[in-house]
């Protein structure tokens, strides 16, 4: 999925308000993202949208959030020097 296509889908899926969770527990909301998105449900550690892994959690929620996989077969670039560029 391109960004812009990202961006397109994302904007209807903001105009439906408040959609409940499709799945219970803590995967339920990132599960009902992807889904809305069109999105198939997989656990590959490659990205979602055009190089970048989509992430998702609810507003009130605690849990942290993976940011970086050490899986180093899907780094294009070392995860420190990605953090660097996004700091520019």
């Amino acid at each position: 999925m391109t960004i812009q296509e990202f961006t397109h889908k994302f904007k209807e899926i903001k105009s439906l308000g408040f959609v409940p969770t499709m799945r219970k527990g803590p995967t339920g909301i990132g599960y009902t993202l992807e889904t809305l998105l069109g999105i198939a449900e997989n656990n590959v550690a490659h990205p979602d949208i055009e190089g970048a892994e989509l992430k998702a959690h609810r507003t009130k929620g605690n849990s942290l959030i993976t940011l970086f996989t050490f899986n180093n077969k899907v780094w294009k670039m070392p995860p420190l020097e990605a953090v660097k560029n996004m700091a520019v």
